[in-house]
């Protein structure tokens, strides 16, 4: 660092301070318009409560998508994943966007195997919602209904070998969401056992191809006799909780035009709420516009445009949160219930203490065996609904405090 004699610093000195001091009072000037911008109309409301969040609204999933980047776009071919995690964790929202996040030479065949219902036509229907899916992306025009319906597999398998020679890109994802599906029409007799096999074998015709599965459960936890095949290939990753940190940024810059903000302590608050739940908590920031907007709008009350604590609490703990997220909050309790049992008894007696409970405490309240229990609690652990406090002894809450009050409120009284 060059060091100025002593009487060259003097005279600088006093240059560097009025300098200082310009720029502090522009910067208190910027701070002050901002802060005093008039909103004229209702607040767009950028938070996404019901569709999968796309664009650049998709945030705070960095983590995830550099995984799949390695997986799909580094490596020399793609590798075949598996997202699973509790339900609305974002696992559709990941997927739609990871073509323009990852890489745009990686192409998202997408579908959601909830669209094809009963799949009245069997394989004929899953093999026409993805060829239907891989022409969309690839410009290849798919196989004929006709065809697909007479000789379901050749077309399939001669269409792949078309996309294989054709496609420029470096990788093609075959995307099936909901994918517990398949399981649920192997068991209604619409689809084979071997389908899954026949899938396999596909994908292994071209070093392009890969799968991504999307669903609440791991292979492991499905039946074996089916997916099988896919045991030693599939890369499993979790899709968990957003961090406290990536919960503020979902929150915070929802959109670059949002004019709204939020007190650190609000903030922190959510969080604390959630979990960093990404549902719940796009749930809130759209309840808190739509509390901005009522107050400010429809009854034309001033206010200040920056949200507290008291405005978080103030939409959490209305009737119309509970109603609105109400499919998440019976999604969560119904898939609680599988697996295991008695795990709705374990939630029964969390519920009123948020602090937890150790096992020998939820023995002598479920009058549960010590191994029916510790079954059913890792079963409810896997799936994000509880987790571990460790305070001194190891105790059991409900992950999700919202979730917790649900309990409380709706379930208590059974």
């Amino acid at each position: 660092m060059l060091l100025l004699p002593p009487e060259d610093a003097r005279i600088e000195r006093p240059i560097i301070q009025n300098i200082t001091i310009i720029w502090r009072d522009i910067l208190l000037a910027v701070a002050a318009e901002i802060g005093q911008v008039e909103i004229k109309r209702p607040i767009a409301n950028p938070y996404t409560i019901g569709d999968p969040v796309m664009g650049e609204r998709f945030i705070g999933r960095e983590d995830l998508l550099g995984q799949l980047k390695e997986l799909w776009f580094i490596n020399s071919s793609p590798q075949s994943v598996i997202l699973y995690g509790h339900r609305r964790m974002g696992k559709t929202s990941i997927l739609r966007n990871a073509t323009t996040k990852v890489n745009s030479q990686v192409s998202v065949a997408y579908v959601n195997l909830l669209s094809i219902g009963s799949a009245p036509n069997g394989i004929t229907d899953i093999l026409m919602a993805i060829c239907d899916a891989i022409q969309e992306v690839t410009d290849i025009t798919a196989p004929s209904n006709n065809d697909l319906f007479q000789f379901p597999e050749t077309a399939f398998r001669r269409y792949l070998q078309h996309v294989e020679k054709d496609f420029t890109g470096t990788g093609l994802i075959i995307a099936l969401d909901e994918f517990e599906k398949i399981e649920e029409l192997i068991d209604a007799g619409k689809l084979s056992k071997d389908f899954l096999g026949f899938l396999r074998g596909m994908v292994q015709m071209s070093s392009k191809l890969a799968f991504a599965f999307a669903g609440l459960h791991t292979l492991q936890e499905m039946n074996a006799d089916y997916f099988q095949p896919f045991y030693a290939s599939f890369i499993p990753i979790s899709v968990a909780f957003l961090t406290r940190e990536a919960t503020h940024q979902v929150l915070a810059n929802p959109d670059p035009e949002f004019l709204l903000e939020y007190e650190p302590a609000a903030l922190d608050y959510i969080y604390d709420l959630t979990n960093g739940q990404p549902y719940l908590t796009q749930l809130i920031g759209f309840q808190l516009v739509r509390l901005f907007n009522d107050y400010v709008f429809e009854q034309g009350k001033p206010r200040d445009r920056t949200f507290t604590i008291g405005d978080v609490h103030t939409v959490c703990s209305g009737e119309n949160f509970f109603n609105t997220g109400i499919n998440y909050f019976n999604g969560v309790w119904q898939q609680a219930a599988e697996g295991a049992t008695n795990q709705h008894e374990i939630l029964k007696a969390l519920a009123p203490h948020p602090q937890g409970l150790t096992e020998s405490e939820l023995i002598s309240q479920t009058n549960l065996p010590s191994e029916s229990l510790q079954s059913a609690l890792k079963t409810l652990k896997d799936h994000d609904v509880i987790h571990n406090l460790n305070n001194g002894e190891t105790q059991f809450a409900i992950a999700v405090e919202l979730f917790r009050t649900w309990v409380v409120k709706y379930k208590l009284r059974d």
